[in-house]
């Protein structure tokens, strides 16, 4: 070592051994900068980064040395071979080079092994240069010196790189002066560890490079490492701002994010958005220091292991009050850097709960909360696999009474109401593991579980009759209701639920038939009469095709002049086995099943065509059930028939019932327009009988209306249906409406109507419907149409 100090201070030129140290440590700050930047690029580093690289770093050493040389004054003339000169550059670049690729390869060589290699460059560098040196003498090495020059080079450039690699390419301070020692120490060390013997006999060759020269070569290669610097200094500030605007706009990102974001190290929260601090209970501009994400998922680390490519898995997370929220959560692993993990948390809570919504709409009625059919099927399909003889299943059918005048005559929000009030009254009646299901309208279904049956079955139903009766106060209104119930128990009435069901319906008619605000067990002869019914079906089905239908009519008589001005039709059903059957028993089953449309318009056809045949221009009344207005299109079959028939549009009077208003107002008076505009005559039928308002008048110009036959038998001795009948007379006279009373059935009743000014009537009393033959004198002859007093028909 004192052999290096003395050659450094009597040998050397001090000032410019600073200059190559300051050219060293500049070459080498740029080197590791280069260095630094290659290493933090995602993708491997372009070819012309590492030619740059061992550029530099060469270059650098080469300079150091050749300055260095220039500070050397061995007292004796000095010159450079060119070529060896030109070679010691080139390996310094080359050698450091490899060394580079070796430290920045996807999997780097330890740093004592590219230390080493880079000492070996350095050293290369540095013999091939003093090689280069001639000079009057000869050029002798103490080994040993050199020896301890190289393994002091290799120690500092393993720490140089080692420190670099520790830190991942980011300069720390020991890597720079580190590698700056290693170039140092073994330039001076061998430095000091030469001598010059002078020998007269040698010279130095004309050809080789003076001092002056030396220098602006190394000038040159200065120039282009300063440029180099300059070059990666712009960079790594343009990289720098990069970064920065991109931390910005990767935390703007995140802040926007709908999800929350955390960056977790190891186990701890080290950086996370507005997001994850909310959802998490923390205020987010004062998020607590070293937060365990244990302490918000508990169970996070077990269900996810963290993966580059992991799916969104559901758990639960404890806010910091304690709360529970439910979550879908996800990690990913590397692009926060450091290989740090980054868990996404999204709240699907609100899904969570709009999914437990969906569900439940699809098993349950929307409007009273009940069951539907599909969730009473399957609960009753479950009841019946633990039913037996000795402990069966029981099935409520359940029908309000008297709801569809309510709702007709109050609306659908009244309507709405009622039904969900009778739910509440109906559930509250039932034991735990009965199920309500509401099968639609008003028209409810319970499950009663196996048990103690009739018993449990009886006394649920008493409770649900006495709850229902009880006042509905809906608004300003209070209302009344009844409820009727039929019952049917497994095994004994059914083998299957589709067939218990269908027994508790018909027990549910015969609670309706006897009265309604009652409840009846299903027994066989329901059954049997539900095999009649359909068989009555099936013959209704066969007996117009079968020509079983035919018309009879009724006389219509003028108070005033005692004539007849005009028949109603009326149809009836003659069966080969079963005779007359009454038109109260199959009317209502051909509406039902739809028959009464081609019925109606064969009885409309029919009586169309008899009246056209007549001499005498008398009115032909036909009855329009509610269906017809319902399907097809009556307006223009009505249309057809007078145009086929050729009657006069004006003898035709159609008869409705209020019934028809009631159900669609809206859609009934369209169709009786377009009828009104055939010319032909609208009259209301059986006026007062139901839920009557006056507005019908108003929105609708009636051509007659008939009293309904209820009012006519009982206004003898009852004042409220005389009151009734005279109202409705002065009705008619104060509209200008035609009123005509039906069921006239006694001369009394006869002349009381004719005393309270009724214009028209028709009934027994005066004839009952018989075929058209009977009455050939009156619809040919006109001397037989009588002028002044109603004439009792005798029909033989």
């Amino acid at each position: 070592m004192l052999r290096v100090y003395t050659c450094l201070s009597q040998e050397h030129d001090f000032r410019l051994v600073l200059v190559a140290v300051a050219i060293c440590l500049f070459s080498t700050l740029t080197a590791f900068a280069v260095a630094g930047h290659m290493r933090r690029l995602r993708a491997r580093p372009h070819p012309l980064w590492f030619a740059a690289l061992a550029f530099v770093t060469g270059t650098g050493i080469w300079a150091t040395h050749f300055i260095a040389m220039l500070a050397y004054q061995p007292h004796l003339p000095t010159a450079y071979a060119p070529g060896i000169t030109a070679l010691s550059i080139l390996i310094a670049i080359a050698m450091t080079g490899i060394a580079w690729w070796a430290m920045l390869k996807v999997t780097p060589l330890a740093p004592a092994v590219t230390g080493l290699i880079m000492t070996a460059g350095i050293a290369s560098m540095h013999f091939t240069g003093m090689a280069a040196l001639q000079t009057e003498g000869h050029l002798r090495y103490d080994l040993a010196l050199v020896a301890g020059s190289l393994l002091i080079g290799w120690l500092c450039a393993g720490i140089a790189m080692s420190t670099f690699r520790a830190n991942d390419g980011r300069l720390r301070s020991a890597a720079i002066p580190a590698f700056v020692a290693a170039i140092c120490a073994i330039h001076f060390g061998s430095m000091g560890a030469a001598s010059i013997t002078p020998d007269p006999n040698v010279t130095i060759p004309t050809g080789a490079i003076g001092g002056g020269m030396l220098a602006f070569m190394v000038a040159t290669l200065v120039v282009a490492v300063l440029g180099i610097a300059l070059a990666v200094t712009i960079l790594e500030g343009k990289l720098a701002r990069l970064a920065t605007e991109e931390a910005e706009r990767l935390k703007h990102f995140t802040e926007s994010a709908m999800e929350g974001l955390a960056i977790l190290d190891g186990d701890r929260v080290v950086d996370a958005n507005q997001i994850f601090w909310k959802l998490s209970g923390h205020d987010p501009a004062n998020p607590p220091h070293d937060l365990v994400i244990g302490t918000l998922l508990p169970i996070h680390r077990a269900r996810a292991a963290p993966a580059a490519d992991g799916g969104f898995i559901e758990t639960e997370l404890t806010d910091a009050a304690g709360n529970i929220v439910c979550v879908e959560t996800a990690t990913r692993l590397g692009p926060t850097g450091g290989g740090r993990e980054l868990i996404v948390v999204r709240d699907i809570t609100e899904r969570k709960a709009a999914a437990a919504k969906i569900a439940h709409l699809a098993s349950h009625d929307p409007l009273t909360g009940c069951a539907n059919r599909l969730s009473m099927s399957e609960a009753l399909e479950e009841a019946l696999t633990r039913s037996s003889i000795h402990s069966p299943v029981a099935m409520l059918c359940i029908d309000l009474d008297r709801f569809k005048a309510i709702n007709d005559l109050y609306g659908h929000p009244v309507g709405d109401a009622v039904l969900i009030e009778a739910a509440q009254r109906i559930r509250d009646c039932l034991a735990d593991g009965e199920t309500l299901a509401r099968l639609g309208g008003d028209e409810f279904a319970i499950i009663q579980q196996p048990g103690d049956q009739p018993r449990m079955a009886g006394h649920l139903a008493e409770q649900i009759i006495a709850s229902i009766t009880n006042e509905f106060v809906v608004g300003e209104l209070t209302l009344n209701l009844g409820v009727s119930v039929g019952i049917a128990f497994h095994p004994a009435n059914a083998t299957t639920g589709e067939d218990l069901h269908k027994k508790a319906d018909l027990a549910l008619y015969r609670a309706k038939a006897d009265g309604k605000g009652v409840f009846r067990f299903f027994d066989d002869a329901m059954d049997k009469q539900l095999v009649l019914r359909h068989q009555m079906e099936a013959e209704l089905r066969r007996a117009l095709p079968a020509g079983q239908l035919s018309l009879h009519y009724q006389p219509l008589v003028s108070v005033k002049s005692g004539g007849v001005f005009g028949f109603e039709a009326l149809l009836r059903w003659h069966h080969p086995s079963l005779g007359n059957v009454p038109p109260s028993v199959f009317i209502p089953m051909a509406e039902e099943t739809g028959l009464i449309i081609p019925i109606g318009e064969w009885v409309l056809r029919e009586a169309c065509r008899e009246a056209a045949s007549w001499q005498q221009p008398l009115q032909i009344a036909v009855n329009l059930s509610p269906v017809q207005f319902s399907y097809g299109d009556i307006a223009a079959t009505v249309e057809t028939i007078v145009a086929e028939t050729g009657i006069d549009p004006s003898r035709l009077d159609l008869e409705i019932t209020e019934g028809l208003l009631i159900n669609d107002a809206e859609k009934a008076l369209e169709v009786l327009r377009r009828l009104k505009a055939l010319g032909v005559q609208i009259s209301m039928d059986d006026f007062g009988s139901g839920y009557s308002s006056l507005s019908y008048f108003r929105v609708f110009p009636f051509d007659k209306v008939k009293i309904d036959q209820s009012f006519v038998r009982d206004m003898a001795g009852n004042p409220q249906a005389l009151a009734i009948i005279k109202a409705v007379i002065g009705l008619g006279k104060g509209l200008g409406i035609s009123v005509l009373a039906e069921g006239v059935e006694t001369h009394e009743q006869m002349t009381m109507l004719q005393q309270e000014g009724c214009e028209q009537m028709q009934g027994y009393v005066i004839s009952r419907p018989a075929p058209i033959e009977q009455f050939e004198r009156i619809v040919l002859d006109r001397n037989n149409v009588s002028g002044d007093a109603p004439k009792v028909l005798r029909i033989r």
